[in-house]
């Protein structure tokens, strides 16, 4: 008996990951398209003060929503698992109680909006003529939240069950379409910052729309309502288990979102300068997500798919098999960077005191990945496996040290101490979580 008769799921094992893989690397890559295109777009507007209320709104916006990234993440787990499996009702039922939740909490944001809005204009506290065309924006784009939590869970979905090209192609279709709406509703009717919010908000229900069509035609439609008026949907047990690992999660993603707030707090401190260079390294961190996510995204769905079905050899396979590629995308950002971070750098920026200092930190730049690399895996096998009791854990750990670090590193060694802290941070994450990872497998049977 050959080891792939022995063990199927081996079978053609690097195109299963870069089926996943690689469709999501191609939807990442595609999204900072759309920034640019109404960079662009509002840019061309007589007065600064258009650019910096989408700048700020849109910095509002991706916190806000971005707290409620667990419908991606906690979606992707437990519907990796039930695929894995093969348990299409639970599937049904799981997609219902997630759509609901997701309905649910856009409901409370939207008769929160007000409050949301007031706190968003203290907090940063945006200069003088900002203040109108960001409460424009903002007025309308809040309209989109029930778009953006469903189009989480949907995204979960697709991706739990290894679906990533459909998942590419519904990016395609907001980004396409926001990016068109955004030129037609400024430059061509002069609608200003208002026309980027339509923009937005159109092309996302656009998009979720044709995403629940896709559900329905995968999940079945008839079968789909059915499970609607199914008792067994609506047992608590089931929804008590959801809203714990979304819990979890969601605590997990505000000690992140609030790590990543005292960078740019932290690098203002430091003086206008510094800010700038934090916001080109945070190019380089992007760069280093659109690779290193798409295999974390594998990790999720292969992994997920082994838990799911008990299976501990399988899921160490995919565990390892994933693991290769992405230290393989991080020793590849390495290179990039060492050879041409420089150039990257010149690219985004002519201020000589601000290329001073990013060049200065390429050290910090050319280990980003490699550091980087452990932590993004992790989060995909953790999520996989639903232990988001694991992810919180190390994540808290690692933020204690991470604020503990940051002060000192800084005041010894200014902007480049700020980004030793940050490697400290992902490092602490990946290491923490490779401490835990055996308790994983232990779970699993032999």
């Amino acid at each position: 008996m050959t080891n792939a008769t022995a063990c199927p799921w081996k079978i053609g094992a690097n195109r299963k990951i870069w089926a996943i893989a690689g469709p999501a690397i191609l939807a990442g890559s595609s999204t900072p398209l759309v920034g640019l295109i109404d960079t662009w777009a509002i840019g061309h507007l007589p007065s600064s003060v258009h650019l910096a209320a989408i700048g700020i709104a849109s910095t509002v916006f991706t916190y806000v929503f971005w707290t409620f990234g667990f419908l991606r993440m906690g979606t992707t787990g437990f519907v990796a698992q039930a695929h894995g499996r093969r348990d299409r009702q639970a599937l049904r039922r799981l997609m219902v109680r997630v759509m609901v939740t997701s309905i649910a909490i856009s409901v409370v944001i939207l008769i929160l909006a007000e409050p949301l809005k007031n706190a968003a204009f203290t907090i940063l506290n945006p200069p003088a003529g900002v203040g109108a065309p960001f409460a424009a924006y903002f007025d309308i784009r809040i309209w989109s939240a029930p778009a953006t939590l469903m189009f989480y869970a949907i995204n979960g979905f697709l991706i739990g069950t290894a679906r990533t090209k459909i998942a590419l192609l519904l990016q395609l279709i907001l980004n396409i379409t926001n990016g068109a709406l955004n030129l037609i509703f400024v430059l061509g009717f002069n609608m200003g910052v208002a026309g980027i919010a339509y923009g937005t908000l159109i092309a996302e229900w656009i998009t979720v729309i044709a995403g629940i069509v896709v559900m329905f035609r995968l999940l079945g439609g008839q079968k789909l309502q059915t499970a609607i008026f199914n008792p067994q949907t609506w047992h608590m047990g089931d929804f008590i288990a959801l809203f714990k690992v979304n819990t979890l999660l969601l605590a997990r993603t505000i000690l992140l979102i609030t790590a990543l707030t005292m960078v740019t707090r932290t690098a203002s401190a430091l003086g206008p300068e510094a800010l700038a260079a934090t916001h080109v390294l945070n190019v380089f961190l992007l760069l280093i997500s659109l690779g290193l996510d798409g295999f974390a995204y594998a990790a999720e769905a292969l992994t997920g798919a082994a838990y799911g079905a008990g299976n501990r050899v399988e899921f160490r396979y995919w565990v390892i098999r994933t693991f290769i590629w992405a230290l393989g995308a991080s020793f590849f950002y390495v290179a990039l960077f060492g050879f041409f971070g420089n150039a990257i750098t010149a690219q985004l920026t002519d201020l000589e005191p601000v290329k001073t200092l990013v060049n200065n930190a390429n050290i910090m730049i050319i280990l980003l990945p490699i550091v980087g690399v452990w932590s993004y895996q992790f989060d995909g096998i953790f999520i996989g496996a639903t232990d988001a009791k694991g992810m919180l854990v190390t994540m808290a750990i690692a933020f204690a040290v991470y604020a503990l670090a940051l002060e000192p590193l800084t005041d010894a060694y200014g902007f480049n101490g700020l980004w030793v802290a940050i490697l400290v941070f992902l490092g602490m994450r990946g290491f923490g979580q490779l401490i835990l990872y055996p308790l994983l497998e232990r779970r699993l049977k032999d």
